[in-house]
């Protein structure tokens, strides 16, 4: 295992560390054959401190193959959990579209039984001739509570408008008019109604605010 140094791509061969090669040259320097150089000269400090430097380069190695095994470990773990958290992520999508696609089934039965009124009410008045214009109103006025009594059931609901103090929140401001005898940002007219959705705007309420006339208007 070569330990080189890539931002020195200069640096002589000389200065380059080979602890495979040190550790090899070490391990010949066992115990029993320092014995025997100590016995055929006076090296006893070199084959000390090769020991040292042996059992040090042991230690750096093993220190070394546990953090291998360590980075193996914790890189399988997050590839378990990336791949644990796809899947989640997938199946949280699929399950989004099934309730979506069932509310919209549940909303366009509904608006189907509302059709089937809506035809009742066009062969009544198809068939009797004799019909009045209240019977009319009544049966109009019957077919659009329905209708208002499907979107409640939806969670939606008309956003109260005329009279009340402008918010921007909830209304959409078309049109000014100026009334000196209005308090100030109230609501004169609906344009077009606005409803909420589970307490959340799906639509603003268009409207017509009064404002205080100031000189010089008339």
């Amino acid at each position: 295992m070569n330990q080189k140094n890539p931002n020195n791509s200069n640096e002589s061969k000389e200065d380059i560390v080979d602890i495979d090669y040190q550790i090899e040259t070490a391990e010949d320097e066992t115990p029993q054959k320092a014995e025997n150089k100590e016995e055929s000269g006076p090296g006893k400090t070199e084959v000390s401190t090769n020991k040292e430097l042996y059992e040090e380069l042991k230690r750096v190695y093993k220190e070394l193959e546990e953090k291998d095994e360590l980075y193996d470990k914790a890189q399988k773990n997050y590839m378990r959990a990336l791949a644990d958290y796809e899947n989640l992520e997938k199946r949280t999508r699929k399950e989004q579209a099934r309730i979506v696609k069932q509310a919209n089934e549940r909303l366009l039965l509904k608006l189907v039984d509302l059709a089937d009124s809506f035809q009742k009410a066009e062969a009544e008045i198809l068939t009797n001739k004799s019909a009045t214009h209240a019977t009319l109103i009544d049966g109009f006025q019957a077919v659009y509570k329905q209708f208002k009594t499907i979107l409640k059931n939806e969670g939606v609901e008309k956003i109260p408008a005329l009279g009340e103090k402008f918010d921007p929140n909830f209304h959409e401001v078309i049109f000014v008019k100026y009334d000196s005898d209005t308090e100030e940002d109230i609501i004169l007219e609906e344009v077009q109604s606005g409803y909420l959705l589970n307490s959340l705007v799906l639509r603003p309420t268009k409207v017509i605010i009064s404002k205080p006339k100031t000189e010089g208007e008339k």
